[in-house]
């Protein structure tokens, strides 16, 4: 998604404002010629505290800023940020070495997006134009809302012989808008702690395995919408059922989960931007040998937004431990969805779920390296594979040197997560030569 000059303009008095945030001029100078083709307005500070003043002082829609920086923190500038402007987007710029900051800015920054310097100018684009988009809808319903207090004015002075009319008509352009605002209510209120960030990693993941089945883009975003609202049927579960794993449910429990897509379905179905997204997850619970529900559809005639969907809810699911109470890891998890191909999963869709799944997690070691925990590290060892958190986030890069202060890191990220972390590294007469660290 791509922030256009038509969307710039949409108010005349309206230009989006992106403030950079670095202590070295260098960056701001790159950060600013890569987004200078945006039709934005570019403002920099070298400081947190310069940056705070600046957004007193006007407006800003989007704040990137780096992590290290003398005096105030890029973390704290963000939390702050967070509390003045919360509807302004933050971005945190970081190298791989600031893991503890890096959860300190997600926790208390709330950030909408991270990403490592070195930075890819297309993936800074894109995080921009994305974040401008939302920031621009925002915008616009306020925009919308004005204007239909003003319809509401003037219908209020027409006739009495009118006034019938013109209440049925204006309850139905409420009942529309506050149904949008409802939706989105919902999404950032979620019940349930990591559903938020699992969303976001399904998302990713269901983009990639769409693209490897050549799905056009307009299904693969309705697919990606799919998946960020496919537990809204999940709000109408109690507390009781909340808390305990889908092996638990009694038949009274199972009949309301059976009305899970349904619910979601006849709550998106009256928003036509969002019918495609509700018509995968109605049948995300069909199976490929129609033995599923609602309607007991089989394998092709299950929409492929469904099938795809089907197989990454149910690994999110292993991984937080719905299934049965007990938490998959990564592996785990890919082998209880590579046990139901041909009868719950589709082959094709899960050949691409293995392929895309290699990103977020690691296959058996190869001769020339090893599968350790953090306990076993030393420094010195190099690691023969990126290293990903459970949820898909690179934490270091392939070939990266080990020392003491990563491996105290690392030991202190599986205690705040309660997750191991999956560490190749290569054998010690395999080691490559001069590969050097990545910050």
């Amino acid at each position: 998604m791509v922030w256009s000059a038509e969307q710039a303009v949409y108010k005349a008095d309206y230009s989006p404002r992106v403030l950079l945030v670095d202590d070295e001029p260098n960056v701001l100078k790159a950060l600013g010629r890569t987004l200078r083709q945006e039709s934005v307005q570019i403002l920099t500070a070298p400081s947190g505290e310069e940056a705070l003043t600046m957004m007193r002082e006007q407006p800003v829609d989007l704040l990137i800023s780096d992590m290290r920086m003398p005096g105030m923190s890029g973390a704290e500038l963000l939390a702050q940020a967070a509390q003045e402007w919360p509807a302004t987007r933050r971005v945190l710029l970081t190298g791989y070495a600031d893991l503890e900051s890096t959860i300190q800015a997600v926790n208390s920054g709330k950030i909408a997006s991270y990403l490592n310097k070195p930075w890819d100018d297309l993936e800074l684009r894109r995080v921009v134009g994305e974040l401008l988009q939302a920031r621009f809808l925002e915008l616009e319903n306020e925009q919308l809302t004005a204007e239909l207090a003003e319809k509401n004015d003037a219908l209020e002075s027409l006739n009495a012989g009118l006034e019938a009319k013109v209440r049925r008509r204006t309850e139905e352009l409420r009942y529309s808008y506050e149904h949008m605002v409802t939706l989105v209510s919902s999404l950032t209120a979620q019940r349930e702690a990591p559903d938020s960030r699992a969303a976001l990693l399904d998302a990713l993941m269901v983009q990639e395995i769409a693209a490897r089945l050549k799905m056009n883009m307009d299904d693969t975003d309705a697919l990606r919408k799919a998946v960020m609202l496919s537990g809204l049927g999940r709000l109408g579960f109690t507390d009781a059922m909340l808390s305990k794993p889908y092996c638990d449910y009694d038949d009274s429990e199972l009949q309301k989960f059976r009305q899970w897509p349904l619910l979601a379905e006849a709550a998106l179905f009256g928003v036509p931007a969002l019918r495609c997204a509700s018509t995968y997850i109605r049948h995300q619970f069909e199976r490929y040998d129609g033995s599923g529900f609602p309607d007991g559809l089989t394998a092709d005639n299950i929409p492929l937004g469904s099938r795809i969907l089907a197989v990454v809810r149910d690994y999110s699911d292993w991984l937080n431990g719905r299934v049965n109470g007990v938490k998959a890891n990564l592996l785990q998890a890919r082998r209880e969805i590579e046990a139901l191909v041909g009868k719950r999963y589709d082959p094709e869709v899960v050949d691409a779920f293995i392929e895309v799944s290699r990103r977020y997690q690691h296959s058996q070691p190869e001769n020339n390296e090893r599968c350790i925990s953090s306990a076993d590290l030393h420094t010195g060892m190099v690691l023969s594979r990126d290293l990903f958190s459970t949820r898909g986030m690179v934490l270091l890069k392939k070939h990266h040197v080990v020392d003491d202060d990563i491996i105290s890191k690392m030991q202190h990220l599986e205690q705040l997560m309660d997750e191991l972390l999956e560490i190749y590294v290569y054998r010690q007469d395999a080691a490559p030569q001069d590969t050097g660290g990545e910050q």
